[in-house]
């Protein structure tokens, strides 16, 4: 993807602007999706934390973008349910926990990492649908404005990070992944140029 303008939320809404790049099209409805999802604000980890996590999300997916009906047409649902295995967190590890001080105890360390998070219940979540105020996707163009104020004021501060679809050969695949710090400092270790 190539954005005209970068995913941003301003004054609660969010905006979305380019085109898709390598021959992607958006002919039929269905063939590009708006996600968000949620991560509280990051903070440093330490050795010892991360030696002890397995898997990392994408974070908590709290909407989905609709675009708009016309001709009195309405949808019937503003939210849908969703299962998902969780990893385990590893802001939940003790920030005293030692590194490891070998590559063996380190295999080991992320082995147990492993082995807790096959023990983790699938979660169900409810997930808010947003009709977008602006939708556009046609030919390798899209434009999409939506409010997200509700989600902020649900949420607050922290990342938002927006994945974009597209129906590829008739797979629904993931084409851009972006976060946007909301009231929150980037760490400086992050660049958006990335």
């Amino acid at each position: 993807m190539e954005f005209d303008q970068l995913p941003d939320i301003e004054n609660g809404a969010l905006i979305l602007d380019g085109r898709a790049k390598n021959g992607i099209q958006f002919t039929d409805e269905g063939d590009f999706g708006v996600q968000v999802y949620y991560d509280p604000t990051p903070h440093r980890l330490t050795r010892g934390q991360v030696s002890r996590t397995y898997c990392y999300d994408s974070g908590l997916l709290v909407a989905a973008l609709r675009e708009p009906l016309t001709g009195g047409w309405y949808y019937n649902e503003d939210e849908f349910t969703r299962t998902y295995q969780p990893c385990p967190d590893p802001y939940e590890v003790s920030p005293d926990a030692p590194a490891p001080q070998s590559h063996d105890e380190a295999h080991e360390l992320w082995q147990q990492a492993y082995n807790a998070s096959q023990l983790l219940q699938e979660i169900t979540i409810t997930v808010q649908w947003i009709t977008a105020s602006k939708w556009v996707a046609k030919g390798d163009r899209f434009s999409v404005t939506a409010n997200l104020r509700d989600v902020i004021k649900q949420h607050g501060s922290g990342v938002y990070t927006i994945m974009v679809w597209a129906k590829i050969d008739g797979e629904d695949v993931v084409i851009s992944e972006y976060s946007i710090f909301h009231g929150v400092t980037p760490p400086n270790t992050y660049s958006n140029n990335s």
